[in-house]
């Protein structure tokens, strides 16, 4: 009896090829899956930073008030106070600014000024120039002429009137009437002393007549001015009342100082506290 040769069944190679197929199918969906998700979420990063971004600069941008006692609110401006050139900075015997400080865009304004000073004495920051000529129209209009006697002085300039008071009247007196070098407001370019004009004494120490200085007090508020020392606040101010001596700080200021009857010195806190809060939301 012959052997048979064994029988080799053939095997069917369909459902092997299916699977290959089932699993290079499963392979890409899993790989496009993880693209996809890898995609969202760096599209979810991107997103969440971009809302972040903007969210910084929107607290940048959103405003901060003050409330002075007695007054209106009124914007804050976006300014460092403590910086010299701010608007709003302040300067006397406890925060005094750089003797070297020189600021920016002084010009002499378009209205009457002293000819026996110098024209740099008689500048002041170019954004001084508009209102006080406003100012200066409207006194004309009321009866008031008016005039700079002094303006912009340097720490030089400062320390020269200082001393030659107190060569004669004493560094005690000197203190109370004359700043130091670095203490005086005249140096920011945004104060100054306002004269009546008049030909008797045009080219001699004139001084601010009565009648002049009642109206400055009433009105220089409407034009962005404060009187700077005025009378009864001498303990405040640390000096004696000048009803001559002017300093800018805006129309949204002046009045909310006017209306709360407060110095500058006095309002100072409240000025901290928005600064405080501009710097918190890098506003500066």
């Amino acid at each position: 009896m012959k052997n048979k040769k064994p029988r080799w069944k053939k095997r069917d190679v369909k459902p092997i090829i299916s699977g290959l197929i089932l699993a290079i199918l499963f392979c890409l969906v899993a790989f496009g899956t993880y693209a996809l998700l890898s995609v969202q979420s760096d599209s979810a990063k991107a997103a969440a930073a971009s809302a972040k971004a903007a969210a910084i600069e929107a607290k940048k941008e959103e405003p901060v008030y003050i409330t002075l006692p007695g007054a209106k609110t009124i914007r804050a401006i976006v300014s460092d106070y403590t910086k010299p050139d701010s608007l709003w900075v302040i300067v006397n015997k406890t925060h005094p600014i750089p003797i070297t400080y020189v600021p920016p865009n002084l010009k002499v304004p378009n209205v009457p000024i002293r000819t026996d000073k110098t024209k740099l004495e008689m500048s002041l920051r170019s954004i001084v120039g508009v209102p006080l000529a406003v100012m200066f129209k409207a006194a004309a209009a009321a009866g008031h002429d008016l005039m700079i006697g002094s303006g912009y002085r340097s720490a030089a300039i400062q320390e020269s009137y200082f001393d030659t008071l107190a060569a004669t009247a004493g560094e005690v007196a000197a203190n109370d009437a004359i700043a130091d070098p670095g203490q005086s407001e005249h140096q920011t370019g945004l104060a100054l002393d306002i004269n009546s004009y008049s030909q008797s004494c045009y080219l001699d120490q004139c001084s601010l007549a009565a009648t002049d200085a009642q109206w400055l007090a009433d009105n220089s508020y409407k034009y962005g001015f404060i009187l700077r020392y005025p009378p009864g606040d001498e303990s405040i101010t640390g000096y004696q009342s000048e009803p001559w001596h002017f300093r800018y700080v805006g129309v949204a200021l002046a009045t909310a100082l006017h209306e709360s009857n407060m110095t500058l010195d006095q309002a100072w806190p409240y000025l901290q506290k928005a600064d405080a809060t501009l710097h918190d939301n890098g506003a500066i």
